[in-house]
């Protein structure tokens, strides 16, 4: 879309369908939704964007004043009081971080830090020697304690938990079928299954699949980043366990019941280079796309 304030509205068979597109999350967030009313339709896109863009101001590590920023400023032991939706998420990643046995990790900001993937904290990012605890950060309610000066990074799972969250306003709208797409993690709402065509990683302008959608989410990530420099010589995805990006030309897909969990869950595979897993059928997801780049 040329206009990415303005919504388009077209009219198919007796129903609206609205569309608007803006830019949220660190990429281009496309909604599209179907109803009989138009106007209703366009309320149902502004609210849901309004809770895109707070997820986002929460849990951006770019943000100075986010949770994830508070969070990464706070003393050890200091305890940092966060919105519902970060503590929510911030359950979510532990649990994967446990049920992974630490390959989804979101304390790898600080390798992301020093290979010029994110920038430079408030704190000073030292590589880390010696023992560290089992948990370098704790969560009571929402109250979040760091038992070691570690760095917090949601970009790996908090995209996907802002489609999530974007998709049940508009159920709640009643539109009769939406469509949320974050760059590549899409969620699913009502009667009309949508048909998803995903890009090749290795050749971003070619289809490598086609799947269909249908009260589900979508999520796909790939091995590439762009470094402070412009450049991308390092994968921005890391393995939590051996602390080492990931091997560049690669991707993966994954369906689940939330975008959150798709969008965890891509990592976890592409760290692992497994297209199934007992994790994937503890979450009911299931890889339709996958890339190996080699050794």
């Amino acid at each position: 879309m040329s206009n990415t304030e303005a919504p388009t509205v077209q009219e198919v068979a007796g129903m609206s369908i609205v569309r608007r597109a803006k830019p949220l999350l660190g990429t281009l967030v496309d909604i599209a939704v179907r109803a009989e009313d138009a106007q209703h339709a366009q309320r149902a896109l502004a609210s849901a964007f309004a809770e895109l863009a707070t997820v986002h101001r929460l849990m951006s590590f770019h943000d100075s004043e986010s949770d994830v920023s508070r969070i990464n400023r706070a003393a050890v032991g200091a305890p940092t009081r966060v919105d519902s939706r970060t503590a929510e998420v911030l359950r979510a990643a532990r649990c994967l971080s446990v049920e992974s046995q630490g390959v989804f990790d979101c304390t790898v900001a600080r390798e992301l830090v020093q290979s010029g993937l994110l920038p430079a904290a408030a704190q000073n990012v030292v590589p880390l020697s010696g023992d560290t605890p089992a948990d370098p950060w704790s969560l009571e309610g929402d109250l979040v304690v760091k038992s070691m000066d570690c760095l917090i990074d949601l970009g790996g799972i908090a995209k996907g938990y802002a489609v999530d969250r974007a998709t049940a306003v508009l159920a709640q709208y009643g539109v009769a079928d939406a469509l949320v797409n974050a760059g590549g993690d899409l969620r699913h709402h009502g009667e009309t299954p949508a048909t998803i065509h995903l890009r090749d990683p290795a050749d971003p302008g070619r289809i490598g699949s086609a799947t269909s959608l249908l009260n589900a989410a979508l999520a796909s990530s790939a091995t590439s980043g762009l470094n402070a420099k412009g450049t991308s010589a390092v994968s921005a995805l890391i393995d939590g366990v051996t602390r080492l990006p990931l091997p560049l030309g690669e991707g993966a897909s994954i369906i689940a019941p939330s975008c959150m969990m798709a969008d965890a869950l891509t990592k976890f595979v592409l760290a692992v280079r497994a297209t199934s897993h007992p994790l994937l059928d503890r979450h009911r997801a299931r890889v339709v796309f996958y890339r190996f780049a080699g050794p």
